[in-house]
C-alpha cells in the first residue's frame, strides 16, 4: 500500500519538451512522467498487456504506445486506447510550484479497467457474438464501453473462454507461462459486466434476415445484432489420410498443450509451413527438447513476408538451434499405418517422424452464414464501420474491409482486438470506422520483430542497419512507388513512427526516404 500523501519533486518545468518521456522514482514507486501541450501527466510506467516499459515507446499528442505490441493508451485520463492491452494505466496528480514539477502518487493499483456499462434486466435487446477469440472478446467490453446495457451472448466452439491466443505457439508451448496466464479475464469479469460466455457450442446457421443463429444441439437463438469473429480454419494437406494420428495443427490452447506434452518426449517433429505459425512452433518444440525438421515451398523462410535477405537472417537463428529445413519443398504425403512414421517429399527424400505439426495458414470459418456473400477466400465484406447488413458486423480473419485502394484482410492478434472492439462500440451506438494500421510481431528465437502496415507485394526494400550482425535493422516496404509497410528489430519507436504517420497519411515519398530519416523527429512536424 502507497501512504495517504506520498509527494516528491521529480523534474523542473523546463526539463521536458512535448513528447517526452521519462521514468521516474516517488518514494518507493516508480511512475511514467509524460510531457505534451506543455502539461505534464504522471501514469502507471509499465504496459498492461505483457508490463513492456513506457518510457521507451513513443508519445504522439496524448497517444501513448507502448514499444513491445503497440497498445496504446490516452495520457490524459490512462484509458486504453488499442488492444491488445485491455486495461488503462492508473494516473498521478500532477501540480507545478516554483518551477518544479510535484507527483502526488494516488494509487497503488497496476491497472484499470475502461468505464463500462453494467447489464440492465430490464433492457430488452440482445446482442450476440459468434467466436471466442480476441475479436470478441474486445467487442464485448466495446459495447459495454459504448453504453449498451442489454443482453450480451457470446458463442464459442472452445471450451475456453477468452484466452491468450498469441502464447500458444511461445512462452505457453514452452512451458514458462502457467495455465492462470492465459485467460484473458477472470471468469467474475464476465459476470460483473453481464457477458455470457457459451462454451463448447458451435453454430451450424446464422439467418440474417431472420436474425436467428441455429446451434448444433438444435436450439434457436434469437439477435436483435450480431457479430461474426468466428476466425478461421488451419489448412490441411491436400490427399492427407484424416484417420492417420500424430498430424496436429497449432490453433487453440488444447493444440498448445498437446504439443507441449509432446515435445517434452524427446519427439522427431516435422512441421509443414515456413511461416510464423511454423517457426515459432519450431522454436518452442525445440526448446523442449525435440529434434525439428522444417519444410516449406519458399527457397527462404518468410520470403515473400520479409524478404529474402531477413528469411535468410532468421533462418540462420533457427539452424544455429540445432533446426533442420527443407526448403523449396512440398509434401508428397505421409507415411505410417495408423500413425505417422515419416514425411515423404517430392524429391523423394523421407523424413523420420513421431508426429508432424501443419503450419500452412487459415481459411475463414463462415460456412455456417447463409444469404451472405463470401469471397473467395470464404471471408466477408465489410464497410468501413465493419458491417455486412442491417444489425449483422464482421470482425477479425473472416473481415475484408476497406482501404485506400481497395479491401484487405488481416488475421493478426492486434487488428483482430482492435475491430472487435470498433465493432463492439458501433453496435452499443457510437459509430466508429476502422481505420487502423495493421501490426503484428514475431518471437523468432528470442527476437521479436515488430511489422506494421500490409503489402501484397514487394516492388522493393530500403534498408538500415546491418542485417548480419542482426543487432537492429529496419527494412522498409515499396510497392506502387510507396513505402506500405515496415519491419523491424530493436527499432521499436521507428516501428511506432512509421505507422503514426501511415495513420496520418503523412509518410514521405520513397526518394526521401532513400536519403535518410529519422522517423521519430519525422513524426513530431506538424
Amino acid at each position: 500500500m502507497i501512504a495517504d500523501y506520498t509527494e516528491a519533486p521529480v523534474c523542473h518545468v523546463d526539463d521536458m519538451v512535448d513528447g517526452e518521456l521519462k521514468e521516474v522514482r516517488v518514494g518507493d514507486t516508480d511512475v511514467l512522467l509524460a510531457r505534451a501541450d506543455s502539461q505534464y501527466y504522471a501514469l502507471y510506467p509499465k504496459c498492461t498487456h505483457y508490463q513492456g516499459p513506457l518510457a521507451k515507446g513513443l508519445l504522439n499528442g496524448h497517444r501513448l504506445v507502448c514499444p513491445w505490441h503497440n497498445a496504446c493508451f490516452d495520457i490524459r485520463d490512462g484509458h486504453r486506447l488499442e488492444a491488445p492491452a485491455l486495461n488503462g494505466l492508473p494516473t498521478h496528480e500532477v501540480r507545478i510550484e516554483n518551477d518544479q514539477v510535484f507527483v502526488r502518487l494516488t494509487t497503488n493499483k497496476e491497472s484499470l479497467e475502461n468505464p463500462m456499462a453494467a447489464l440492465d434486466d430490464a433492457a430488452s435487446e440482445t446482442y450476440v457474438i459468434v467466436g471466442g477469440g480476441g475479436a470478441g472478446a474486445f467487442a464485448a467490453e466495446g459495447m459495454r464501453e459504448g453504453g449498451f446495457t442489454g443482453k450480451i451472448i457470446m458463442m464459442t466452439e472452445s471450451s475456453e473462454a477468452p484466452y491468450d491466443r498469441p502464447n500458444c505457439s511461445k512462452d505457453y508451448l514452452q512451458g514458462k507461462a502457467p495455465d492462470e496466464w492465459m485467460p484473458l479475464r477472470p471468469d467474475e469479469f464476465y459476470k460483473d459486466y453481464g457477458i455470457e460466455i457459451r462454451t463448447n457450442q458451435q453454430v451450424t446457421l446464422l439467418d440474417p434476415t431472420k436474425k436467428q443463429i441455429e446451434l448444433a444441439s438444435g436450439e434457436t437463438i434469437s439477435y436483435d445484432k450480431a457479430l461474426i469473429c468466428s476466425g478461421g480454419k488451419p489448412n490441411v494437406l491436400p490427399g492427407l489420410n484424416t484417420n492417420l494420428k500424430g498430424v496436429y495443427s497449432l490453433r487453440s490452447l488444447h493444440d498448445s498443450q498437446t504439443l507441449r506434452d509432446l515435445g517434452k518426449q524427446g519427439k522427431r517433429v516435422v512441421i509443414v509451413g515456413s511461416s510464423f505459425i511454423g517457426l515459432e512452433g519450431a522454436m518452442s518444440l525445440r526448446k523442449l527438447g525435440s529434434e525439428i525438421d522444417v519444410v516449406g515451398t519458399e527457397k527462404t523462410p518468410f520470403e515473400k513476408i520479409l524478404g529474402e535477405k531477413i528469411g535468410h537472417v532468421i533462418q540462420g537463428w533457427h539452424e544455429k538451434e540445432g533446426i533442420r529445413f527443407h526448403l523449396g519443398r512440398k509434401v508428397d504425403h505421409i507415411e505410417g499405418e495408423g500413425t505417422v512414421t515419416a514425411v515423404i517429399l517430392d524429391n523423394g527424400e523421407r523424413i523420420p517422424a513421431d508426429f508432424v505439426l501443419l503450419g500452412l495458414g487459415v481459411k475463414p470459418r463462415t460456412d455456417f452464414l447463409k444469404g451472405i456473400a463470401l469471397e473467395k477466400d470464404g471471408g466477408v465484406k465489410t464497410d468501413n464501420y465493419l458491417t455486412i447488413s442491417d444489425g449483422l458486423y464482421a470482425a477479425g480473419d473472416i473481415a475484408h474491409y476497406p482501404v485506400a485502394d481497395g479491401f484487405q484482410r488481416i488475421e493478426h492478434w492486434k487488428v483482430a482486438g482492435q475491430q472487435g472492439h470498433t465493432a463492439g462500440l458501433t453496435m452499443a451506438g457510437k459509430d466508429e470506422p476502422y481505420t487502423a494500421i495493421p501490426f503484428f510481431w514475431s518471437n523468432q528465437q528470442g527476437k521479436r520483430i515488430n511489422y506494421v502496415g500490409h503489402i501484397t507485394q514487394i516492388d522493393d526494400i530500403i534498408y538500415e542497419g546491418d542485417l548480419e550482425k542482426d543487432d537492429s535493422f529496419l527494412a522498409l516496404y515499396v510497392q506502387d512507388g510507396q513505402v506500405k509497410a515496415a519491419a523491424g528489430l530493436k527499432r521499436d519507436q521507428d516501428i511506432i513512427a512509421i505507422r503514426e504517420l501511415m495513420h496520418e497519411g503523412r509518410m514521405p515519398a520513397v526518394e526521401t526516404i532513400r536519403n535518410g530519416l529519422k522517423w521519430v523527429e519525422e513524426l513530431k512536424k506538424a
